[in-house]
C-alpha cells in the first residue's frame, strides 16, 4: 500500500440541561459584514448549506467561511465548520432560531489576540441565491463531506496518510492506488474510479501546479480532490450527452448536459459561457474544459493546505531566528509524523531484538529502569518514552500497552525485566495503530464504527470486500452495538497482521 489516509467528521452533542433548543429547520441566505482590512473576505453572503449538531449552518458563496451553532451556547464564523476554538468571532446564543436575528454583540479576536466586543459586526437575514451553479454546490456539499474533501481539517488527516513519508510530496501512482484501494472497499463511490476521469483529472492538477512535474504538493492536494470528485461526478453525463463519440462538446450537448444537472440557465447565458469556454472559436469544448467550467461556477477556489499549527510553527521559527540568528534554527523544524517514521523506527527495534547478545535491549532497559530494581511504574515508562521514543508519546496508547503487558505478564502492578520486550513491542504496535486510529476516528470519541473500521483495514493494507469487512467488524464487535473500542482494533489488527517475527519478541530470557 503506498498511500493512506483518514479524516474527522462532527459527533453528535450530548444532550445537557440549559442547552439551547436546535430550531426545527430554517430557509434563506445570511449577510455578514463590518470586518475591514485583512478580514473583509468574512463580509458577504452565507448560504444555508445543511445541518450541524442539530441546527442550520451557512457557507460563504465565494469562500470556505462557515457561520454554525457550536451545539452549546454559540454561534460562530469560523474557516472551517465544527472549529470553534480557533473562530473568527462569535455570539452567544439568544435562542432566536438564526443568528440573522439574534441581538447580541458579536465578539471577535483583535490584532493582539484578545477577544473584544465589536458592534460593527452584524448578521442580518437576506434572499437566498438564485444562481443554480450555487445550488448545485450546496446540493453536493455533503456528497463532497462524506469524502473528505471540503473541511481543512479532514484534508489534513488526509494528507498526513496519503504522504506516506512526510517530504511533502506524492506522486500520482500513489493517488491513483488510493483511489483504486478506497473504490475497491466500499469507501468511495465506483464513479470516482473511471480510469478516463480520474487520469484527467490528475493531468490537470499537474498542468495547474506551479512546479509542472508528476508530483502533486501540498498546496495541490485540495484542488486535485475536488478535480478527482467533479471529473468522476461528470464523466457519466459527459458520456451520455455526446452524440458523435468526439470526445467534445458542441453548443447544444453543451446545453443538453447544463439541462442532466438540473440547472435552469437561460439560453443566451449558456451560449455566453460556451464561447468564454471555446477559447480557439472550433465551435467544441472538450471533456476537461466541460468539467472546469462547472467546478469553476460551483466551488470556491482551492485551499493551499496550510492550518494554523503550520502557521505558528512558521512564526515560532521566525521569532527564533529573528532573535538568535539563522543558526539557531538549523535543523529545529518540527516535522509531522508520518508513516516512514515507524517504518524506520520498526526497522530499529527488529535490529535490536535480532541481536543474540541483547546490548540493545539491555541498553534500553538500563535507561528506563534507572534505579535497578527490575520494575518499572507507569510514570516511569510515560518519562521514558517522552526522551527516549517522541514518536510513541501517545498517552492513550501508552497507558493500554502497559496495561497489556502488566496483564500478560501475571496482573502485576509494574512491568518486571522479563516483559520488557513485551513492554517494548505493545507500546510501538499500540502507538502506530492509535495514530492511524487517530486519524480515522471521525467522531472524536475512541470509538470506532464500521465505515471507520473498515477505512482502517483499507489504509493499512488490509484489502476486503465491504461484505468481508463487515464479517470482520461483527466479531469484533461482540456485543452487536455498532462501535468497538480502540483497545479491541488493536487486538484484532496485530492477531491479523503482526510478523511472526515480532511474536518472538515477547518470548521471556
Amino acid at each position: 500500500m503506498s498511500s493512506r489516509y483518514a479524516a474527522a467528521r462532527p459527533r453528535s452533542p450530548r444532550a445537557r440541561s440549559g442547552s439551547p433548543r436546535a430550531p426545527a429547520g430554517g430557509s434563506g441566505a445570511l449577510t455578514m459584514r463590518g470586518w475591514v482590512g485583512r478580514y473583509q473576505s468574512i463580509n458577504g453572503t452565507y448560504e444555508q448549506a445543511g445541518s450541524h449538531m442539530g441546527f442550520p449552518y451557512w457557507q460563504h458563496r465565494n469562500n470556505t467561511n462557515v457561520i454554525f451553532h457550536t451545539g452549546k451556547t454559540r454561534w460562530v464564523v469560523s474557516k472551517e465548520l465544527g472549529d470553534g476554538t480557533s473562530c473568527f468571532a462569535f455570539v452567544t446564543d439568544d435562542n432566536s432560531g438564526s443568528p440573522g436575528t439574534n441581538r447580541n454583540v458579536w465578539v471577535r479576536c483583535n490584532e493582539k489576540g484578545e477577544w473584544v466586543q465589536d458592534s460593527a459586526i452584524g448578521v442580518s437575514t437576506s434572499e437566498a441565491s438564485s444562481d443554480p451553479f450555487v445550488r448545485l454546490r450546496f446540493d453536493t456539499e455533503e456528497e463532497m463531506r462524506k469524502l473528505r474533501i471540503v473541511d481543512e481539517a479532514d484534508r489534513q488527516k488526509m494528507w498526513n496518510i496519503v504522504d506516506k513519508n512526510g517530504d511533502g510530496v506524492v506522486d500520482l501512482a500513489e493517488v491513483e492506488m488510493l483511489v483504486a484501494d478506497l473504490v475497491k472497499s466500499g469507501v468511495w463511490p465506483t464513479y470516482i474510479n473511471d480510469e478516463t476521469a480520474l487520469q484527467r483529472a490528475l493531468a490537470r492538477t499537474v498542468e495547474d501546479s506551479i512546479d509542472g512535474d508528476d508530483q502533486v504538493q501540498q498546496q495541490d492536494f485540495h484542488n486535485l480532490l475536488l478535480n478527482i470528485f467533479w471529473f468522476g461526478k461528470l464523466h457519466d453525463i459527459f458520456s451520455q450527452i455526446q452524440t458523435d463519440n468526439d470526445q467534445d462538446l458542441d453548443l447544444n450537448e453543451f446545453k443538453a448536459g447544463i439541462d442532466r444537472l438540473n440547472l435552469q440557465i437561460p439560453p443566451s447565458q449558456a451560449e455566453s459561457d460556451f464561447r468564454n469556454m471555446d477559447k480557439d472559436n472550433s465551435g467544441v469544448v472538450d471533456f476537461t474544459e466541460f468539467c472546469m467550467y462547472v467546478r469553476s461556477r460551483t466551488v470556491p477556489d482551492s485551499s493551499p493546505g496550510k492550518t494554523p499549527a503550520d502557521q505558528h510553527k512558521v512564526a515560532a521559527h521566525e521569532a527564533v531566528r529573528t532573535g538568535c540568528g539563522h543558526k539557531a534554527t538549523s535543523g529545529v523544524m518540527v516535522k509531522k509524523k508520518a508513516w516512514a517514521d515507524f517504518d524506520k523506527l520498526e526497522k530499529q527495534i527488529q535490529s535490536m531484538v535480532a541481536d543474540p547478545d541483547n546490548k540493545g535491549i539491555k541498553k534500553l532497559w538500563s535507561s528506563l529502569d534507572y534505579n535497578g530494581n527490575n520494575r518499572v511504574s507507569l510514570a516511569e515508562t510515560d518519562k521514558w518514552v517522552v526522551e527516549q521514543y517522541p514518536l510513541l508519546n501517545h498517552k492513550p496508547a501508552l497507558m493500554r500497552a502497559q496495561q497489556a503487558t502488566l496483564k500478560a505478564g501475571g496482573g502485576h502492578d509494574f512491568v518486571m525485566k522479563k516483559d520488557f520486550k513485551a513492554l517494548l513491542v505493545n507500546l510501538f504496535y499500540y502507538n502506530k495503530l492509535f495514530w492511524i486510529f487517530d486519524q480515522a476516528d471521525e467522531g472524536r470519541d475512541r470509538r470506532m464504527d464500521f465505515k471507520e473500521f473498515q477505512f482502517c483495514l483499507t489504509m493499512c493494507g488490509m484489502k476486503m470486500s465491504a461484505s468481508k469487512a463487515q464479517s470482520e467488524f461483527q466479531k469484533v464487535d461482540v456485543n452487536g452495538g455498532g462501535q468497538i473500542l480502540f483497545d479491541e482494533f488493536c487486538a484484532y489488527f496485530v492477531e491479523k497482521k503482526c510478523p511472526a517475527e515480532l511474536t518472538a519478541w515477547v518470548a521471556d530470557e
